[in-house]
This record gives structure tokens, sequence and C-alpha cells, in this order.
């Protein structure tokens, strides 16, 4: 949006603002969430939310934007864009707005691309990757022989709470996922049963013995400190940063005074905020809820523990939709993600979807201009948002690496980034975003693999300074 929560309780203009180039409408979804209501909220009750009531629900909301509220813009390229477990939200919502212009009785909306980060996927493919264990050892935190013990022989998984499937809000307002210890954001730790061989070659014990329960409870204790509670997001001590891995460390909870979010849920709690929105007769009072009572439970193979065999995942959902939208549906995901790492979305988009690479469309780097940021600006801003932003320009950098896919079908992962690839690299999401509004690639095709597989190391040579500098220049 136009607008950032700087520091104290201040607003400052958002130089990377997505409503340079676009009309942006925010959702409060699923139902119950900020100060969106359902009918049972009004007689006491709470809302009960899926997957699939979610879908519906958006598309009613959209259809019903574009034919009562702004009929002006009924005919406007529509695109959907969010991230996290939105990962499923956008392309079941995306589904659903297929399906229904095909209905000569329903509102059509004209969708004309997708962009979705850091997402919930599949199951299969992400199972490991949003794994805190897998993580810490494989950015170094946990040692090789610490991560085998565990990992191996102790059968140890610290998965992260957005893929538990189900969540209820209690009495006292807190979000517990199933399986966790209550906490809002505390990785969910379990026991498998593992064979005693290991999977890092050379790393398994030299003994066919099942290591006791204090050589595990002692690696897990070690583990711990390591890594900042396995990456927990509430942890007043907390000394990594849960959602970007080179951001400064920051605990997330709204709840928590003298957090970012903290600040903002008490500026949209305002009388003044509430009056502007229109939403004081709202039975939802706090912001950003969801209220007591409140349950989610998941449809899909998607950040869904409790999945049932045979259950759809959203590879299914992009098989369906890509080769009917209209432009570009580019998954992205931000490399150092802590939350959903990378390696799991891109197999499930390159290895599962099923879709032929583009000729050319093989993995390659694409970049951004880095321009200056004023000195005010970095004064005014949060520290949580773009923590790599620097007075000095520095021309095009790299930003990620892409493939693409028929039909339209992108992934690509953006350097440096967390969770919020918007928040923490605001100068590369504004740049995909460009991408995703125009149809235009991240980067430009490479020569066919024959064609290189032919080139001399010199012509190779001279090929890659001419594609770097074509590269280069599109993202100015």
């Amino acid at each position: 949006g136009p607008l950032l929560f700087g520091t104290g309780d201040a607003m400052v203009r958002n130089p990377y603002a997505w409503t340079k180039l676009a009309n942006l409408v925010a959702v409060e979804s699923p139902v119950g969430v900020g100060y969106s209501y359902c009918d049972e909220m009004l007689h006491g009750g709470a809302c009960a939310n899926d997957d699939v009531r979610t879908a519906e629900t958006l598309h009613a909301a959209m259809q019903d934007f574009v034919a009562n509220k702004f009929p002006e813009l009924a005919e406007a390229p529509f695109y959907i864009s969010g991230e996290s477990y939105a990962g499923v939200y956008c392309p079941t919502l995306a589904k659903a707005i297929l399906d229904g212009n095909e209905d000569p009785t329903q509102t059509k909306i004209n969708l004309a691309g997708l962009a979705v980060g850091d997402p919930c996927t599949d199951n299969d493919s992400q199972a490991d990757s949003m794994d805190m264990l897998w993580y810490g050892h494989k950015n170094g935190f946990v040692l090789d022989e610490d991560f085998d013990i565990l990992w191996n022989q102790c059968g140890m998984r610290y998965a992260h709470p957005l893929a538990s499937g189900e969540w209820a809000v209690g009495e006292d307002g807190s979000v517990s996922a199933k399986g966790s210890s209550g906490a809002n954001y505390a990785p969910v730790v379990t026991h498998r049963t593992v064979p005693r061989r290991g999977l890092l070659s050379g790393l398994s014990m030299p003994t066919n013995k099942a290591p006791s329960k204090q050589e595990c409870d002692l690696a897990h204790r070690k583990f711990l400190l390591q890594t900042s509670k396995a990456f927990d997001q509430e942890w007043a001590r907390g000394f990594i940063n849960d959602l970007t891995l080179y951001g400064p460390s920051a605990i997330v909870g709204s709840s928590q005074k003298g957090s970012l979010n903290y600040r903002i849920a008490q500026w949209m709690m305002s009388d003044e905020v509430r009056a502007a929105l229109h939403v004081q007769a709202a039975p939802q009072t706090a912001w950003p809820g969801p209220g007591a009572g409140w349950t989610y439970g998941s449809n899909y193979s998607a950040c869904n523990a409790d999945a049932h065999p045979g259950a759809r995942s959203m590879v299914d959902f992009y098989r369906d939709i890509a080769p009917r939208v209209a432009g570009s549906v580019l998954v992205f995901n931000g490399d150092t993600d802590p939350c959903v790492s990378y390696e799991g979305t891109r197999d499930a988009i390159q290895n599962k979807v099923g879709f032929d690479l583009l000729e050319g469309g093989a993995w390659r780097p694409w970049f951004a201009n880095w321009t200056a940021a004023s000195r005010d600006f970095l004064d005014a801003k949060d520290l949580l948002f773009g923590p790599a932003l620097t007075t000095q320009a520095a021309g095009p950098q790299l930003a990620g690496l892409t493939m693409d896919f028929d039909h339209g079908l992108s992934f690509a992962t953006v350097h440096g980034s967390g969770h919020m690839v918007p928040q923490f690299r605001p100068r590369a999401a504004y740049r995909m975003m460009e991408g995703v509004l125009t149809g235009a690639p991240l980067a430009p095709l490479l020569p066919a693999d024959a064609a290189i597989a032919a080139m001399s190391d010199a012509e190779w040579s001279d090929e890659m300074d001419k594609w770097t500098d074509v590269a280069k220049g599109a993202s100015d």
C-alpha cells in the first residue's frame, strides 16, 4: 500500500507501493479475521471456516465488488496476490472465478494473473522444507552430527505451526495449532520411528544401538539454544528473525507490546480508524482477531498435517487454472524463508505440476534495480521494512532465480528475502509485480539447450556477456 507504519506511531510514504502500478484492494479473509464477520457472530457465535468455504466467500465478495461497489472496474484486468497460507486461498479463488465465469448466471471477473508468494502448496514436496530442524541445519545453525542424532536417530521433527491444518482461538484470544503446545507460533514437535541409517552420508551412528532419551534430550536442548527456540516467533528473548534470516530479530505477536504488529493493531483499533473504515458496528472489536471460538480446518493436502489420503494439493489447482488464466501465474519464494523454504515450493511447481519447461526458460538469474532510498525514509521507516535498503544506489543486482513453463506458469526465488517478500525485499517485489502485470518474464529466455551445448567455450562466454547485459537492462 502507499503508507507504511514507521517508527513510533508515524506513517511514512512507501516508495515501493504497488499502488503505483495498479488499484489495490485488501480483503480480510477468512471470515472472522480483522473486522470481517459471519452471521453467527451477530448472535454471539463464532465463524467456522475451511478452504472450500473461504474460496466461496472470497469469490462472492469479489463479485459484489465489481458488480455493485465499483462497476466501473468490472472489465479491468483482475490479479490475485497473497502469501503464506494464501498459497491455498489464491489458487482456490482463481478456480472459483474461472468456473464461475463459465456460468452465464454469475457475475464475471476478468482474471488476468496471479502472484503467490512463499506459499502452502503441496504436503509431500514441502514436508521437510517446512521443518525448523531441517532449515536450521541447512543454514548452518545445527552441526551435522547433531542433525543426524535428532533427525535420523531420535526421529525428531519440528514442524512449523503453519502446516498444522487445523487452528482454533481460545477464550483468551490465543491461536493454537493442532498438536502444538498452545502457543501461537511454537513449533509442533513430534517423534517418528526412523531406520538406523542416516539421511546424510557418513553421519549415521556407528552402531545400530538407538540413542537414549538423555542423548535425544541433550541434542534437542542444544538445538533450541542454537536456533532461538526453533525459530520461535513469540519468545521474548528471541535472537533470530523467524521470518527473514537476514533481518533484525523481532517478535511478531500483535498482543506483544513494543512489536510492530502491536503498534499496527492499536492504530487499527482506534476510534478514528474504525470510523474511517465504517466498521463501528461490526461485532468484531479486536483487530486482527479472530475472536474466541473461531476455527479453521484445511481441506487440501497443503499445510495440512491431517490431509486425507488422495486429497488434492495446490499442484492440482495450478494444473487446472494456469491454462485458463489469460496472463502470468507466478509462484515465488524468499530463498531464506524459515517458514516455507523455497526447495519444497520449487519441487511442487517444477516436478509435480507437469508442465513442460519453455525452451530457454531454464533456471536463470533475474535482476532488480537497487535504487537509493532517501535518508529521511530510512530514518522514518520501521527497522523490519527493507533491511537491505541503503542511501546509495547499486544499480541492477541479483534478485533471485527463475524458470518458466508452458501455460504462463513460472517459479522464482527472491534472493535474501524471508517470508514476506514485499516487506523484506521491496525493490525486488516491485520489479516482480511489474512483470506479472505486463506478462513479461522476469529474465530474458536463454538460447535453446541444444544451441548452448553446441557453442564453444568462447562463444558461450560471449553469449553470457550479452545475455547478462540484457537481463540487467530489463530491471531498469
